[in-house]
């Protein structure tokens, strides 16, 4: 960005023919344009005047910024257990039916009982500036007790403890029990 002054004073139509204006300044590109950088605030100790001589300063801190996380902190990998669903055998003479666990079963479950999950999502991305949907895979075993999990996240919150703190959480949660395995899918989405 250039800025360029012409005097005011400058004679009309009858002065000598315009040129080109010299140039009185430069501002760089980005002119205008504020740091992304937090600011420290000033702020005055309780009970002392202001304006008074040798007051001591004291600065209150903004939040730092996330540390620049490198491409491979952020790639998705999965971490965790093989989560294929056993082989299933069919008892053409029993009287109990089993059968995998319906949507709205496992709905009420993850609505009630997957908070642990979203509070270790949370604290394996706290303090960056991460944007993704976390997915944890679950095998929920006929009694209703998660059996097997994986996580696809990035590298970077299984660095923090993600995969350990998750599968904490997930040996908590109760299903209804059916009597068949089911394959359960919890996204978690970051952002």
């Amino acid at each position: 960005m250039y800025l360029a002054l012409r005097p005011p004073w400058g004679g009309g139509a009858a002065s000598a023919p315009a040129t080109e204006p010299e140039v009185v300044a430069a501002a760089p590109g980005d002119a205008g344009v504020g740091s992304n950088k937090p600011r420290k605030k000033k702020r005055r100790p309780t009970g002392s005047v202001p304006g008074a001589p040798n007051a001591p300063e004291e600065y209150e801190e903004t939040e730092p910024e996330p540390p620049p996380l490198t491409a491979a902190e952020r790639r998705l990998e999965w971490r965790g257990d093989d989560v294929t669903l056993p082989a299933t055998r069919i008892d053409m003479g029993a009287g109990g039916e089993a059968r995998a666990l319906e949507d709205h079963e496992i709905n009420a479950t993850v609505n009630s009982q997957a908070g642990g999950v979203r509070d270790c999502v949370v604290s394996g991305a706290t303090g960056t500036d991460l944007r993704a949907t976390i997915t944890v895979k679950l095998v929920v075993d006929g009694s209703g007790k998660v059996s097997k999990s994986k996580v696809h996240a990035p590298r970077y919150m299984f660095d923090k403890g993600l995969l350990n703190c998750t599968q904490r959480a997930l040996r908590s949660m109760k299903f209804p029990a059916t009597g068949a395995p089911t394959l359960v899918t919890l996204p978690v989405s970051l952002g």
